[in-house]
């Protein structure tokens, strides 16, 4: 779970269906604090105004693939995973303290059949699959790097070098800027090598991160946030990416984590089962969004006493 896509999806990926908190101001009577200023200067101020606060949060995301590129692969094999990750839905809500302390409950249908809740304490990570009675010790993660609060969004938005200014329209209720970047494959890599971060406690996340953009290639990918023109604050935002994975580098890693282990010869024959030679890519494809809302919040996030019976997820994909 130290890596897991499951976590690293539910940050960075998602899109809530909570309310934007604030005074529901109307959009007639309230001054507009981003007027004059330029996309750079916004993204700055909604950066300022989400680094110190508390917040809501809201997540959605959809994921689909696409293996009909893939050779080699047994068609039982790739018709499990097409099945496991066709309309995998992420939803959830949460509840941050600040960058350290957030509290997570998501579904993540149809790989989890349970509602999963998972608690961001320091750098530890607990998950627990009955509604946060028991939980699990998840182990150590950073986030460092991923957009995966409004703080961290507007920052990466800004290290993308090509926002555009969209314009004013209206998300739940409230008088927004919108704010368009387009993600290149650059954008992709440069993240996944921040992923586990100096600080953090197990350092086998940078090598992940690193070894997983190796197989990466980023096809298509934009980022819209929306930021209040009231208050200068984050409302929400939405991400696109389409992702293409090369399967031949990504055995070769599998293999290459496995070591010196071998498939167990046949037990009538003796024979050695043969490793399928398996190329091409694989395509995901993601559409997130996420709203914040009732920033200054009183929340206080409690860290959890682990369970040693509490079961840990396992997302099943490849059938193991």
């Amino acid at each position: 779970m130290r890596t897991r896509p499951t976590l690293i999806a539910a940050g960075a990926i998602a899109a809530l269906a909570a309310t934007a908190c604030g005074s529901g101001t109307s959009i007639a009577t309230h001054a507009n604090v981003l007027q004059g200023k330029s996309p750079d200067q916004i993204i700055k101020l909604a950066s300022s105004a989400a680094a110190t606060s508390s917040y809501r949060m809201g997540l959605h995301g959809v994921v689909s693939v696409d293996v009909s590129g893939v050779q080699g692969l047994p068609p039982a094999a790739a018709q499990h995973i097409a099945g496991t990750l066709k309309g995998l839905t992420l939803d959830g809500k949460g509840d941050v303290q600040d960058a350290k302390h957030a509290r997570i409950t998501m579904t993540l249908k149809p790989v989890v059949d349970k509602q999963l809740v998972v608690v961001l304490y320091g750098d530890k990570v607990y998950v627990s699959e009955d509604g946060g009675k028991t939980f699990a010790d998840g182990g150590s993660f950073s986030l460092q790097g991923l957009p995966l609060t409004p703080d961290d969004l507007v920052t990466e938005l800004n290290a993308t070098g090509q926002i555009q200014d969209m314009g004013t329209t209206t998300r739940n209720g409230n008088e927004v800027k919108h704010l368009h970047a387009v993600l290149t494959n650059d954008y992709f890599q440069s993240l996944l090598n921040k992923v586990g971060g100096s600080g953090a406690a197990d350092p086998s996340a940078q090598q992940f991160g690193a070894l997983i953009g190796q197989m990466l290639t980023v096809k298509d990918g934009s980022v819209d946030a929306y930021v209040r023109t009231a208050d200068g604050k984050l409302d929400s935002s939405d991400s696109k990416f389409t992702i293409a994975i090369d399967i031949g580098k990504l055995m070769n890693l599998m293999l290459h984590a496995l070591g010196s282990m071998t498939p167990a010869p046949d037990s009538s024959t003796g024979a050695t089962p043969e490793i399928p030679n398996i190329s091409g890519s694989m395509n995901l494809s993601l559409n997130a969004g996420a709203t914040f809302s009732d920033y200054g919040a009183k929340i206080a996030i409690t860290q959890p006493t682990v369970d040693p019976n509490a079961p840990v997820p396992s997302t099943n994909l490849f059938g193991a």
